[in-house]
């Protein structure tokens, strides 16, 4: 009889394990990745975020590439909790200074974070949770 119910509570606990959703830097992550691109509505640029959620390329209206970026490798930011990160959070916005510049913000699923320069790509760490 101990066996047998020691047997369902292995069961049953690798049921909920299975099942829970990976969860990263408050956002969960699809198993498939697709590129996602932004765009600048004052100057035509678009921000493509690759389907391997590394590099970050700009272009403008006319298809030329301006910048790219891997902000993680390029900015030599520490590993943290996982080997290597991803960007799970991918968003024009304002930064948080007194010019409240329009930047493009990063969040990569180990919880660090950011926002990249929309005129060079040079990013800005801020933290990491």
């Amino acid at each position: 009889m101990a066996k047998a119910l020691l047997l369902i509570l292995c069961c049953f606990s690798s049921y909920f394990c299975f099942g829970q959703q990976q969860y990263v830097s408050h956002h969960t992550l699809a198993t498939k990745f697709k590129a996602i691109t932004l765009t600048d509505a004052a100057t035509g640029n678009r921000f493509v975020l690759d389907s391997a959620r590394i590099m970050v390329t700009a272009f403008n209206p006319q298809g030329k590439k301006l910048w790219r970026t891997d902000a993680w490798k390029d900015n030599h930011l520490a590993a943290y909790r996982v080997t290597r990160p991803v960007i799970s959070y991918f968003a024009l916005g304002k930064d948080d200074s007194a010019k409240k510049k329009e930047v493009i913000w990063l969040t990569y699923n180990n919880t660090q974070f950011g926002f990249l320069d929309k005129k060079t790509g040079a990013f800005t760490w801020l933290g990491q949770d």
